[in-house]
């Protein structure tokens, strides 16, 4: 049977909704909104809070202690932030392995059940790697594998380099090929990654996330909408005309902005910067003038405030969301998971009326 097949005939649930018990907290724009303690605890949705590599687990480990998440995205990074009393391994050591297979005991501990590992086709050089990068995911307990194409290896330090062959259709194909003959556990749930802002704006929207889910994604993680919120809902509308939400999950990402200065290097990571003239970019640039105005204009104290409503609106119109089945939010910085455990409890109590 094809990946086609597969999905087309909904053999397979890949996000069951776990009961969880948010706590509930006093955060204003939810205070009408509160779940009192009698209240029977409904299923929830998925949140997934990303596991930064570049953060200390000491500035993690608040957040992700908060029962608001649910699930856990690995990114699929060379270097981890190296320091005493993390769990990372220090800069220059192999972390070829999936982070997954690396966790200290404090990690275990605390990080949620549903793992997310991703796998990068840039780090990938030939099939028998990529293989194996798949391969090992699953053997270390991954609920779910996140094919991405990433960047070239030396492309974060502005080196010229040669992409890689793979990208992330291939490695969804292979990973599709590979449990089929029970090399990945049969219960793993394969995904990629969409990028609504930039695809939203093509003439056929939804063109990359056909082919991928033809290659058997199950899941989808979106970049966020926060960058240009217009061309991300065009995207998900052309998605909900053809039916593809009924095909696969849908998981909206949502990052924490701290300035104008990171509303910028998001629209670069989503290809929304550069001369070209089009309604994604033109939106992204009215977004990050705003950013650059309400900086401006307000007290450290007020911005903070304010970005962090930005953050708690996007996780509650992607949880309002009938047709999505969760949210992934990517703190980043240490400033950015310090923004998320003050919106924690804010989360928790939408999660837990999300159906």
């Amino acid at each position: 049977m094809s990946a086609k097949q597969v999905r087309r005939a909904n053999v397979r649930s890949p996000l069951p909704k776990p009961p969880t018990h948010p706590s509930v907290g006093t955060d204003d724009v939810h205070a009408n909104n509160r779940l009192p303690p009698h209240f029977p605890t409904p299923k929830a949705a998925r949140v997934f809070l990303e596991r930064s590599p570049y953060v200390s687990w000491r500035a993690q480990r608040p957040v992700f202690a908060h029962p608001a998440f649910n699930g856990v995205i690995h990114p699929d990074l060379p270097v981890w932030a190296g320091e005493p009393g993390i769990p990372e391994p220090a800069v220059g050591s192999d972390a070829a392995t999936p982070r997954i297979s690396r966790l200290a005991k404090t990690e275990v501990d605390i990080l949620p059940d549903f793992h997310v590992q991703t796998v990068a086709a840039s780090r990938c050089r030939s099939a028998a790697e990529a293989r194996q990068r798949i391969a090992a995911a699953s053997d270390a307990g991954a609920s779910a594998i996140l094919m991405v194409t990433g960047d070239a290896p030396d492309a974060a330090r502005g080196a010229r380099t040669t992409r890689s062959a793979w990208d992330s259709t291939k490695l969804l194909r292979e990973a599709f090929a590979m449990r089929e003959r029970g090399e990945v556990h049969e219960d793993v749930t394969l995904a990629c990654v969409a990028n609504p802002s930039l695809e939203g704006a093509a003439r056929d929207p939804t063109a990359r996330l056909r082919a991928k889910l033809d290659a058997g994604a199950e899941m989808v993680v979106t970049q966020p909408a926060q960058l240009a919120p217009a061309v991300h809902r065009a995207w998900w509308d052309a998605v909900r005309s053809e039916s593809l939400h009924r095909e696969c999950d849908v998981v909206f990402g949502v990052t924490y902005l701290a300035s104008h200065r990171s509303v910028r290097r998001w629209q670069r990571l989503c290809g929304l910067s550069g001369d070209a003239s089009s309604d994604a970019t033109e939106e992204a640039e009215e977004t990050a003038r705003l950013w650059e105005e309400m900086e401006r204009s307000m007290d450290a104290t007020t911005f903070e405030r304010w970005r962090d409503e930005r953050l708690d609106l996007a996780v509650a119109a992607a949880l309002a969301d009938v047709d999505a089945r969760g949210v992934h939010v990517m703190p980043v910085t240490e400033e950015g998971y310090a923004g998320v455990g003050r919106v924690a409890d804010a989360i928790g109590a939408l999660a837990a009326r999300a159906r």
